[in-house]
């Protein structure tokens, strides 16, 4: 018997948090399911400077330099948007036009929208196609938008089988937004293996930020959009820096405030010591180089990048909230701050920077606590078991 065929849509493969989770998942079922991933924006990552052809299928030399993703021969890569073009809604439009032609052309019998906006645009190019079975990822909490826009989702919704969540907190959004909580099925994520050297990934941190060996340096991954609250961590390195003049903070990701940001930081006394680096997906291969792991909001419950942290025996300093709680406990396994609560991301650095045999064992403590946690298997297992 043939292996039923799955066509993963996404956005982008930006983010952390979604192309971590879509390339564990896909792994694990490409023994079973002729796997194809359909990226609908421009995939900004680059090898000497050339942007992936819109198109291109099986991952070349240029998708193989992806971070987070591996290239094997087991899944088909498709990059509908155009080179040099942003990742709009009118890129996307375009890119339906394309995804709706790839449909016809593989006809696959599972078609998976993975998060918004990928899910608005996999819904309308799939109008037509009845017979597929339709699913829809959402990892992030849904963020309120135009009313209109929301009904038009929901209306594109109807033919979906199953809406699925990795958390109760994203379930809870999806049913304020009047999405049928019948519909909604949780799958918790999972965090794969981390084989990254953290002296290369701390030699690397120091060539791109350009300071010295002797610093310290905390790091957030998030985008750059002010539901991310990175003002806050903006402001614990102000705070910070009053009294160390060693601290750094890196931010990973791209985002509608990025120059916003770059102002807001240069107006600090903290200027110099905030860096952009300008990709979520990058911060992989250099997350175990930091001395500090910062996490100031509740938008991705069980966080991704928190969970690398961990496992590469980070100290985290975090929220504390749904989502979080699961993976945080207080003074054992990371320090919680309040939401908001600058001042103590900063005051927990300070604890952890003069006391480094007490953010040593909190860092092996948060390390053992995710070990065997969210196992791969398991995500997988849930979603084969949905896809039958």
């Amino acid at each position: 018997m043939s292996q039923r065929r799955v066509l993963f849509v996404v956005d982008s493969l930006d983010r952390f948090g979604a192309t971590r989770q879509i390339d564990l998942l896909t792994k694990g079922l490409s023994n079973e399911f002729d796997i194809h991933i359909a990226v609908l924006g421009l995939c900004r990552e680059t090898v000497s400077g050339k942007a992936l052809a819109a198109g291109s299928s099986r991952l070349g030399p240029a998708a193989s330099a992806l971070p987070l993703i591996d290239n094997d021969d087991s899944r088909s890569f498709h990059f509908l948007g155009a080179p040099g073009s942003a990742n709009n809604i009118r890129s996307l439009t375009r890119s339906g036009f394309r995804l709706r032609k790839l449909i016809q052309k593989l006809q696959p019998q599972i078609l998976h929208a993975w998060c918004q906006p990928a899910e608005r645009v996999v819904l309308s190019a799939s109008i037509e196609f009845d017979s597929i079975q339709k699913f829809v990822t959402e990892l992030y909490v849904r963020p309120s938008t135009n009313m209109t826009l929301e009904a038009i989702d929901r209306k594109l919704g109807t033919p979906v089988k199953h809406y699925i969540v990795p958390h109760e907190e994203v379930k809870k959004s999806l049913v304020s937004h009047q999405y049928p909580a019948d519909k909604i099925e949780i799958v918790a994520g999972a965090i794969g293996a981390s084989s990254v050297d953290p002296t290369i990934a701390r030699r690397k941190l120091i060539q791109l930020i350009g300071f010295g060996e002797d610093i310290n340096i905390a790091g957030a991954v998030a985008p750059l959009v002010p539901r991310s609250r990175l003002k806050d961590l903006i402001w614990a390195t102000d705070l910070l820096t009053c009294i160390r003049d060693d601290v750094h903070f890196v931010i990973f990701g791209r985002g509608s405030q990025r120059k916003r940001l770059e102002r807001f930081a240069f107006q600090t006394e903290a200027g110099d010591h905030i860096h952009f680096i300008d990709s979520e997906v990058h911060s992989f291969d250099l997350i175990p180089g930091l001395d500090f792991f910062w996490q100031s909001h509740l938008n991705e419950p069980l966080p991704s990048a928190m969970h690398h942290a961990m496992q590469n025996d980070v100290p985290i300093v975090s929220v504390f909230g749904p989502g979080t709680k699961e993976l945080l406990t207080p003074q054992e396994t990371g320090f919680a701050a309040n939401f908001g609560a600058r001042d103590e991301f900063a005051r927990w650095t300070k604890f952890l920077l003069e006391k480094p045999d007490e953010a040593r064992q909190l860092a092996e403590q948060g390390r053992a606590s995710v070990e065997g946690k969210f196992p791969v298997a398991e995500m997988v297992d849930g979603y084969r078991e949905l896809y039958s």
